[in-house]
């Protein structure tokens, strides 16, 4: 079995473990049968990729990977520690500079240099998924 084979699987049940527990014990569905979206609905949706995308990587991978080097685990060990740290600030500090934090801590982790992509991933992204959930859907964000 390859790394990218046993990854797939390991995304595939976290998935798994997203729809039967951690979504439906930490969102609340909101009572009738027309609220569109339910709350619920993103995190599923994102549940569901993990496992297709998971199972479609077990079954259509062609090369064999080998385990990545110091160098990439401590990146990955950076990025982690980034994503712990924007866990433990966001309620208090809120979704939005939390979020843009993170994700210029990861472009500087990931050695990214692109300033149009900086631009996009550091403030457009965090900024227009803020617009999207809290303007537009009209659901609260941390």
């Amino acid at each position: 079995m390859t790394i990218d084979r046993l990854l797939g699987g390991i995304f595939a049940l976290f998935g798994i473990f997203l729809l039967a527990y951690a979504i439906p014990a930490n969102v609340q569905t909101v009572p009738g049968l027309l609220v569109f979206p339910n709350p619920a609905l993103f995190p599923q949706i994102a549940a569901g990729l993990l496992i297709l995308l998971g199972v479609l990587q077990m079954v259509l991978v062609k090369t064999r990977s080998e385990l990545p080097g110091g160098k990439k685990l401590g990146l990955f060990a950076a990025a982690a520690a980034a994503t712990l740290v924007a866990m433990l600030l966001i309620d208090e500090l809120s979704y939005l500079p939390v979020s843009i934090g993170l994700m210029a801590a990861v472009c500087l982790i990931t050695g990214e240099r692109r300033p149009l992509w900086l631009g996009v991933v550091i403030v457009v992204l965090p900024v227009g998924t803020w617009l999207l959930f809290e303007q537009v859907l009209q659901r609260p964000l941390p």
